[in-house]
């Protein structure tokens, strides 16, 4: 019965620690699973996270694209690259071309 029970008790933990486990967000002020606005010096754009921080959804005026999380911070997909971390600060990247930078949630 002791070790039922002490089995039990260590799966209740196990899950428990799962469930607090959080997922960063690409960029302060946005939240996972919610689309947010950013204003960029050159235009503006909608986000979301992923629900385990792997992509970021975005909305523009030229389309929409599911991006890939690459590393240090960057998002990439379909023609667009997500900047979230770097010495430009947030800014997204349209074939090549800045669709916008210095990019704030609004």
């Amino acid at each position: 019965m002791f070790k039922l029970s002490f089995v039990a008790i260590g799966a209740a933990g196990l899950f428990s620690g799962c469930a607090s486990t959080s997922v960063p967000v690409p960029v302060p002020g946005m939240a996972v699973g919610k689309f947010v606005n950013f204003e960029c010096v050159g235009g503006r754009f909608s986000a979301r996270a992923s629900d385990d921080g792997s992509t970021v959804r975005i909305r523009t005026l030229h389309g929409a694209a599911e991006l890939e999380r690459k590393a240090g911070g960057v998002y990439e997909g379909e023609g667009y690259r997500f900047e979230a971390a770097g010495a430009a600060g947030v800014q997204l990247i349209h074939n090549g071309k800045a669709a916008g930078s210095q990019c704030k949630v609004v």
